[in-house]
């Protein structure tokens, strides 16, 4: 059985002590959850994640500061994994230095980019070797259901001279014009997809 340790009847410095255990114990918590998280962001959901946290955060807030560290820590080692799979002859061909797609336009003006953030769909893609022959990029869109299910989907992407710079709201606008992949969106979307394609006729061209 445990016994509960009475504070009144410790002096002044046995309190002081104990209260010096209690503040290491959470200094040990917290570096523990800031390590875990750090973990977490190198893995693409993670990172995805992370990142889409950080665009929502109050602008100078120590929250977005915060997540700006993890989210860069993360990619950091993210990145030298890669370089230790490239290292071992483990990379594979589409194997490259992780980075995630920022949204779009968060000031409101965008309806896709406020239906993409309501529908917690997120993207991210690795700068391979070969995009610079190639011209392309392939894109993994993930979306959070309400159930915490993860859903997936790879797009093929245009990336000039092996340079993606596009923002996940005009990767959604581009890949819905095309007829097949507009069918395979509605797929990943499921009941999402009404919501979207509402927004993207509000949003009009670009």
């Amino acid at each position: 059985m445990t016994s509960t340790l009475d504070l009144s009847e410790l002096s002044a410095e046995e309190l002081a002590a104990e209260l010096a255990k209690v503040q290491e114990q959470l200094v040990k918590a917290r570096e523990r959850r800031d390590k875990d998280a750090v973990v977490y962001a190198s893995t693409p959901d993670g990172a995805a994640e992370t990142y889409r946290r950080f665009e929502l955060a109050p602008y100078d807030s120590a929250e977005r500061k915060s997540l700006k560290t993890t989210y860069l820590n993360g990619l950091t080692m993210a990145g030298k994994e890669q370089e230790e799979r490239m290292r071992l002859g483990n990379a594979g061909p589409n194997d490259g230095p992780l980075a995630v797609i920022p949204v779009g336009d968060m000031t409101g003006a965008d309806p896709l980019v406020k239906a993409l953030v309501e529908q917690r769909v997120m993207g991210t893609f690795r700068n391979t070797a070969a995009a610079m022959d190639t011209g392309r990029v392939t894109v993994t869109l993930l979306r959070l259901v309400p159930t915490q299910e993860r859903k997936r989907m790879r797009l093929d992407v245009e990336a000039e001279m092996g340079v993606f710079t596009s923002r996940l709201s005009d990767v959604i606008a581009a890949a819905w014009a095309d007829k097949s992949l507009q069918k395979r969106l509605r797929g990943f979307l499921e009941d999402a997809a009404d919501q979207i394609e509402a927004a993207l006729t509000q949003r009009g061209p670009r």
